[in-house]
């Protein structure tokens, strides 16, 4: 009876799922673990959903998973669960009741983000916000999946400096070997570098959007170290800084200002041609017409002209892959539909690359419309250069009989120079790749079955290509691009292992030793012998050799320090405070379906 017994008479028998052992009192029989109760006095229900804990009469959610209260009445619920714990007759008949739904739950795609802690809201881990725990907090980066705390400011600075003057000793080197050349050699120092250039920017293109779209795996914590600075050599224009959010907390790099910043860089760089050919050809005719005997004028005019023309296209070329990711990352298929409730009454449409962006917005879908714009760009690049590579390969062909030879304009010869005459157009193949396996990781994710077959296939296809045709003149590039192409493949393969095979120590460090082994091996190739260059110059100066010592022990005891503080968030008993729920009225997040 509900209550009002006033006899023996008046009890029933416990029905299924409950404790019969139990005196129940003011109340229906106890519920059994495993079941829970939506009314005091009702039957006990078994547990409804994959993810929740089922015990004292109630649910609360286990770790790793994840469900949003705000739609539905949490206070409702927390008032009913603190009505089941008064046994005796002061308990409220209003909240004896449950007359709502519970929310649907969530696997976390970073299982150790949602820790929960036993409670019925959810919590998520120390310095993890957001939906299904996926942003980081304030003061907070990312990197494959964790959070780490954002170092010193001159920690930045320093790791700036060491970039530039990595960079500067390479610069050095190219300068210095393209001195010592020697007249009549077949390839320039410049050409080897572009074509070597491409090869490494290429591996770190694929391999950086691929990092991005692992969401269940879980990264050595070594790699991840290496990896973040690998991470910088995919020359994504709108993440060229290392993490800009933590030095410059006004700048937000969503999908909609990365899409913004990708599509600004290649019209103004067209812009930028236009200009110089245009003020070019204003002046080449102003001296026409007063100094016309003044012939080398317009010869000079037109070196600056094809200077500005190779850098143009060459930019174009590297920011290609990132243009190309900006643009797929608003595509309609990158939203992921989310139900919010157990009776999926109620869903949200939320950004993969981004869950705090509301893919049901009329913002979002003007953005949408300009990414479906801009892929044209995407068909038109490779096109264009596809067809500007025939036409001279034709007029060459074609001129040799005649010894008229025309020679590629330097605008072009860096896209076919290292290739054979017959494969003048594999730049462009591998140009696919790159965007093919991008593309496909963007809109499927990883944890799509048709994107591990797809991407698979595509690495297999290249490398029997590669390995069948050696397209390349040069031996050492040929065994180069061979290696990235293996490495790719490799670094999927380990991704396809599921993350609870190698939760054990000896496993992680293996894996640890041979993700950087693949990763670095590509680069390693390539600085090998400007590192060499560099490590010379410092020997032979006794100044530079204590100045170096000294900056190194520095900075490694202060990053030692900092990745202690990681260490601390990673490993720490988790002191993240309950979900909050998602904010209806604004354009983030989700709203009802």
């Amino acid at each position: 009876m509900e209550g009002g017994g006033n006899n023996p008479l008046s009890c029933k028998v416990c029905p299924e799922g409950t404790d019969k052992t139990k005196r129940a009192g003011f109340r229906a029989c106890f519920c059994l673990d495993g079941y829970f109760r939506r009314d005091r006095f009702g039957k006990c229900e078994i547990c409804p959903q994959e993810g929740l804990n089922c015990f004292g009469d109630y649910v609360r959610i286990m770790p790793g998973y994840f469900w949003d209260w705000s739609y539905t009445n949490i206070d409702k619920y927390i008032k009913f669960v603190h009505n089941l714990q008064t046994f005796d007759n002061s308990y409220e008949a209003n909240n004896s009741f449950l007359d709502i739904s519970l929310p649907l739950v969530h696997k976390c795609h970073q299982i150790s983000r949602c820790v929960n802690n036993d409670s019925i809201a959810g919590k998520c881990k120390d310095g993890y916000q957001g939906w299904m725990c996926s942003a980081c907090s304030e003061g907070l980066y990312e990197v494959f999946g964790s959070c780490h705390k954002c170092p010193e400011m001159w920690i930045f600075f320093t790791e700036i400096a060491i970039l530039l003057l990595v960079l500067a000793s390479f610069c050095v080197y190219v300068v210095y070997t393209h001195r010592r050349e020697r007249p009549g050699m077949s390839r320039t120092i410049i050409d080897i570098t572009l074509a070597r250039s491409k090869i490494v920017l290429g591996f770190y293109q694929v391999m950086g959007e691929f990092w991005q779209s692992l969401d269940e795996f879980h990264w050595p914590e070594r790699f991840q170290k290496i990896a973040a600075w690998l991470d910088i050599l995919q020359f994504n224009i709108s993440t060229i800084l290392i993490k800009p959010s933590c030095y410059f907390p006004k700048i937000v790099l969503t999908p909609y200002v990365m899409f913004v910043i990708g599509v600004s860089v290649p019209l103004a760089i067209l812009v930028c041609i236009t200009l110089v050919f245009f003020i070019g050809k204003v002046i080449s005719r102003y001296v026409a017409q007063r100094y016309p005997l003044r012939g080398q004028t317009k010869v000079r005019i037109d070196h600056v002209c094809d200077k500005a023309l190779t850098i143009g296209v060459l930019v174009l070329f590297i920011t290609y892959p990132s243009t190309c990711n900006a643009i797929f990352a608003l595509y309609s298929p990158a939203c992921d539909t989310f139900y919010l409730d157990e009776l999926k009454t109620i869903n949200i449409s939320i950004l993969r690359s981004d869950y705090s962006i509301n893919c049901t917005t009329p913002t979002h879908s003007k953005f949408v419309t300009a990414s479906y714009v801009a892929s044209s760009y995407v068909v038109a690049f490779p096109f264009i250069l596809f067809c500007l590579l025939w036409k001279y390969n034709q007029t060459t062909s074609a001129t040799l009989w005649r010894a008229e030879e025309k020679p590629i304009p330097k605008w072009l010869r860096f896209l076919n120079e290292n290739y054979k005459n017959r494969f003048w157009f594999w730049e462009i193949l591998e140009l696919l790749r790159k965007i093919s396996q991008t593309f496909i990781l963007i809109l499927f994710g990883w944890s799509n079955s048709f994107t591990i077959t797809v991407t698979l296939a595509i690495s297999v296809v290249f490398l029997s290509l590669h390995t069948s045709y050696s397209p390349m003149k040069d031996r050492f590039e040929h065994y180069l691009q061979l290696s990235s192409l293996w490495a790719i493949f490799l670094n999927m393969l380990v991704a396809t292992v599921p993350s609870s095979h190698v939760s054990e120590n000896l496993t992680e460090t293996a894996m640890s030793v041979l993700l950087i082994i693949l990763n670095l091996l590509v680069i390693g190739i390539i600085v090998g012998k400007p590192i060499c260059f560099l490590l010379k110059i410092i020997q032979k100066s006794r100044i530079l050799q204590t100045s170096v010592q000294f900056m190194v022990r520095q900075y490694w005891k202060c990053r030692s320090s900092l990745f202690s503080a990681d260490v601390l968030l990673t490993n720490d008993e988790p002191t993240g405070g309950v979900l909050q729920p998602f904010n209806q009225n604004t354009e983030h997040y989700g709203s009802i379906n």
